[in-house]
C-alpha cells in the first residue's frame, strides 16, 4: 500500500514538474469530465516571464481537481494583465514575488481606466486561488498571499440578476407549454403499424412476367384495360391490332408462358374475357389499373417494407445503405433521398434537436428553481425514491462548481409530479437515440455528425435563442426577448418571496448555504413592493446629539458617550454586540459577517453622530464618482439607492433638521479619509 502511494506521489510530482518546464498540460474538467489540453508556451509573455509563468502553470495544474475548464480559461485570460503589471514593476523572476507584489497589483488594477471597479475586483478574486497555490512553491515567498478585502464593497456595485418580471415569465411559461405540446406530438406518440403481417400492396403494381422482370403486359387487368380503351371492346384480328399503337405488344402478351403470340392465343384471350356483343366493359373510360411498373415507386409498398422488413426502425441513410440498399435506392431515386420527409409523413422522428428539448428544459427550470448548469447535467437515473415515503420521488442533482450534492423537495406522485414527469418524458424521447454508456439526460443527434451527443452549454444557449425567435417573445418594453436560463432562477425566487415572505424557505428552495446569497436574488431595489417591506428594526438605538449652538457637533453629551461604550463600528453604523447577531445563519460567539444592508434592519443597530457623518461622506463621494465618470449610473444606483432609502426615510427623520444640516456641512468640509474626494484624486493621479 505504501509503495503504491509513494509511486502515485512520484508520478504526480513528475507531472507537475513537466507542466512547469514545458508550460503545457492536460487536465479533466471537474464539471463535464472531459479532457482538455492547455499550452501557454506560445503566449507573448512566455519568453520574458518564463520563470514566473512556469510557477503559474504549476499552480493551475496543481489545482486541476478543483477547477473546471471555463475557470482555467478565465484565469489564462487574466494573465496578460498580471504580466503587464510585473513588467511595470520590473519583476521577471519567481523569487521576486512577495506579498507587496499582490498589494501593488490590486492598486494597479484599480487605476486601470479600461476596467470598472467591480470588474477589476472580479479579476482579482478569480486569480487569487492560483496566487495562493503559488505561495507553496519553493521559488516563491510565503508572504505571496492575496490581500483580503482588496476591493471593499465591490459586490455592492455589481449589477444584480433580477430575472424576468411576472408578465415576461408568464410569456415564457406559455411558450414552453406550447413548445412541449409540439415536441410531444412528434416524439411522444407511438407509431401504429398498418401493414404488419399483411400481404404487400401490389394490386396496382406490374407483376413479374415470363422473362423474370416486371411488365405492364404481364398483368391480365392491364391487357383488358388496354383492349377496352384502344379496341372499343371489339374482337380485332392481328392485322387490325398491328395498325394500333402498342397493338403488336398486346398481341404478343396474349401468349402464355412467354411464347410468341398467335391467332390461337388471341382467340383464347377473347374467349376468356367473354368478348362479344354482350360484353360488359370493366375499365372503359377509367384510369389504368396498373400505376407502377416497380413497387419501389409506390409509397404504401415502402411503408409495408419498412414495417415488415425493417421493424419500424427509423434508420439513418448510412444504415439503410448497408441493411436495405433497394429501399434506400428507391428513396433516393424516386423521392429525392429525403429520408427525413419519409419519416415525418409517418409521424416518426429520428433526429432530435436541442430545440425539441428546450421546452422541457425551461419547464424543469421553472418547476425546480435549480441552477441551469445543474439541470443541464442531470442524468437518466437522477430520479430516486424518497426513503421515507414510497409515494414520492426526488431529483438527485449535483452542483459542480461548489462541489455540492442534493435533492429537490420531494414530489408527490399523487399530486404535483411535473419535475419527475418532465424528466421521464425527456428520457423516453432520447431513449431511441441513446448510445451504450450514455447516461446524460439531454442528448441530441441532429448534428453534422449524425451521432448522439450530450448537449453542452453553448447548444442550450443557441436553442434558447431559436426558441425565443420562434415564439416571438417580447419583454415588458415591447422589445424582442431573448431567453437566458440564468434569469429564470432569480425570477422564480422573487415570485416565491412575494408569495411567502420567508427567506429561510427561499434559501432551502434555492439550495443556498448562506442566507446572504439568497438575499442577492432579491435586489429589486426599485420594486415598490420590496420598498414597503424594508425598514429599520424597532429595537435599533439612535444616540441623541447635542444641538447646543455654542458646542461643537463632534462632542456629544455625556449620556450619549456612555451609551456607546463597547460598541463595534461597522461601515455606516455601530453594532450593539456583533458576537450575538440575531441574523439567520450567524453563529453566537462568532463575529457577524452580514452585509451593511442587513445591519440596517438588525435589532443590534446603533446610529451615532459619526455614522451620520460617514453616511453623508459616502453619498457625496459616490455622487462625485458618478459626476466624473469613474462609475456608471447603474453602479452608482446599486451602491447608494438601498442605503439612501433607509437613511432618508427611517434614520435622518428622527433627528432635528438643523442638526442634520450642520452634520452634512461638516461632512462636506471635513470628510473622513475613506471617502475624501481630494485624497481620492491624489491617489488617482499620483
Amino acid at each position: 500500500m505504501d509503495e503504491n502511494r509513494s509511486s502515485s506521489l512520484y508520478f504526480l510530482t513528475v507531472a507537475e514538474e513537466r507542466a512547469e518546464t514545458e508550460l503545457k498540460f492536460t487536465a479533466e474538467c471537474k464539471n463535464t469530465a472531459k479532457i482538455y489540453a492547455y499550452d501557454l508556451s506560445d503566449k507573448p509573455y512566455s519568453d520574458s516571464f518564463r520563470d514566473v509563468l512556469g510557477v503559474v502553470v504549476w499552480a493551475i495544474y496543481r489545482r486541476r481537481n478543483m477547477m473546471g475548464h471555463l475557470s482555467r480559461l478565465a484565469i489564462i485570460e487574466i494573465l496578460p494583465r498580471f504580466f503587464k503589471f510585473l513588467e511595470s514593476v520590473l519583476i521577471y523572476r519567481a523569487e521576486q514575488l512577495s506579498g507587496d507584489t499582490l498589494r501593488y497589483f490590486a492598486e494597479w488594477l484599480k487605476k486601470d481606466k479600461s476596467l470598472s471597479y467591480s470588474t477589476a475586483a472580479s479579476m482579482y478574486r478569480k486569480i487569487s486561488p492560483v496566487f495562493l497555490q503559488m505561495s507553496s512553491h519553493y521559488k516563491v515567498s510565503d508572504s505571496f498571499i492575496p490581500v483580503r478585502n482588496a476591493f471593499p464593497k465591490s459586490s455592492s456595485l455589481v449589477s444584480s440578476c433580477i430575472g424576468y418580471d411576472q408578465e415576461e415569465l408568464k410569456g415564457i411559461l406559455n411558450a414552453a407549454v406550447r413548445g412541449m405540446r409540439e415536441s410531444a406530438s412528434k416524439f411522444e406518440k407511438t407509431y401504429q403499424p398498418k401493414w404488419i403481417g399483411i400481404a404487400p400492396p401490389l394490386e396496382d403494381v406490374a407483376p413479374i412476367g415470363p422473362s423474370g422482370s416486371r411488365s405492364y403486359w404481364a398483368s391480365v387487368e392491364y391487357r383488358i384495360w388496354w383492349w377496352e380503351n384502344n379496341c372499343g371492346c371489339m374482337r380485332l384480328n392481328s392485322n387490325a391490332l398491328y395498325k394500333l399503337p402498342k397493338g403488336q405488344a398486346f398481341f404478343q402478351s396474349t401468349a402464355l408462358d412467354g411464347k410468341n403470340g398467335s391467332v390461337k392465343y388471341l382467340s383464347e384471350f377473347y374467349d376468356r374475357i367473354g368478348a362479344g356483343p354482350d360484353y360488359k366493359p370493366k375499365y372503359l373510360g377509367l384510369p389504368c389499373p396498373i400505376n407502377y411498373r416497380t413497387p419501389w415507386k409506390k409509397k404504401d409498398y415502402l411503408v409495408w417494407y419498412w414495417e415488415n422488413k425493417l421493424g419500424c426502425r427509423a434508420l439513418s441513410g448510412s444504415e439503410l445503405k448497408k441493411i436495405a440498399p433497394e429501399f434506400w435506392g428507391a428513396l433516393k431515386e424516386y423521392f429525392g433521398g429525403r429520408i427525413k420527409d419519409f419519416y415525418k409523413e409517418l409521424g416518426v422522428y429520428r433526429w432530435v434537436q436541442a430545440e425539441d428539448l428546450i421546452p422541457y428544459y425551461l419547464l424543469l427550470l421553472i418547476r425546480t428553481q435549480l441552477n441551469p448548469f445543474t439541470v443541464q447535467r442531470l442524468t437518466i437515473d437522477c430520479l430516486v425514491p424518497d426513503p421515507l415515503n414510497d409515494g414520492r420521488v426526488m431529483i438527485n442533482w449535483k452542483k459542480y462548481r461548489s462541489f455540492k450534492k442534493g435533492m429537490t423537495i420531494p414530489t408527490d406522485k399523487g399530486n404535483d409530479s411535473w419535475p419527475a414527469m418532465i424528466i421521464k418524458r425527456v428520457s423516453a424521447i432520447t431513449e431511441s437515440i441513446r448510445e451504450d454508456g450514455q447516461d446524460e439526460l439531454w442528448i441530441a443527434n441532429a448534428n453534422r455528425f449524425k451521432v448522439s451527443q450530450p448537449l453542452g452549454s453553448s447548444a442550450f444557449k443557441r436553442a434558447l435563442q431559436a426558441f425565443s425567435r420562434k415564439h416571438a417573445l417580447t419583454s415588458s418594453d415591447g422589445k424582442p426577448l431573448s431567453i437566458q436560463a440564468r434569469l429564470i432562477r432569480p425570477a422564480m425566487a422573487w415570485s416565491e418571496y412575494l408569495r411567502t415572505e420567508d427567506m429561510n424557505y427561499l434559501q432551502a428552495l434555492l439550495g443556498h448555504a448562506r442566507l446572504s446569497t439568497t438575499a442577492d436574488y432579491l435586489r429589486r431595489l426599485d420594486d415598490p413592493i420590496f420598498l414597503t417591506r424594508r425598514a429599520v428594526h424597532q429595537d435599533a438605538v439612535f444616540v441623541r446629539l447635542s444641538s447646543a449652538e455654542d458646542g461643537s457637533l463632534i462632542s456629544e453629551s455625556l449620556e450619549a458617550s456612555e451609551s456607546t461604550q463597547g460598541m463595534h463600528e461597522a461601515l455606516l453604523n455601530h453594532c450593539r454586540d456583533p458576537m450575538k447577531s440575531p441574523v439567520s445563519g450567524q453563529k453566537t460567539g462568532s463575529l457577524c459577517s452580514a452585509s451593511n444592508e442587513v445591519c440596517l434592519g438588525c435589532q443590534n443597530l446603533i446610529i451615532t453622530f459619526l455614522d451620520i457623518k460617514k453616511y453623508f461622506c459616502f453619498i457625496a463621494f459616490h455622487d462625485y464618482l458618478l459626476q466624473v465618470g469613474d462609475i456608471t449610473d447603474l453602479e452608482h444606483r446599486k451602491a447608494t439607492s438601498e442605503k439612501r432609502f433607509i437613511w432618508e426615510n427611517y434614520i435622518l427623520v428622527k433627528y432635528d433638521s438643523g442638526v442634520i444640516e450642520r452634520i452634512r456641512s461638516e461632512a462636506l468640509s471635513f470628510p473622513i479619509p475613506e471617502w475624501d474626494i481630494s485624497l481620492y484624486e491624489e491617489r488617482k493621479h499620483g
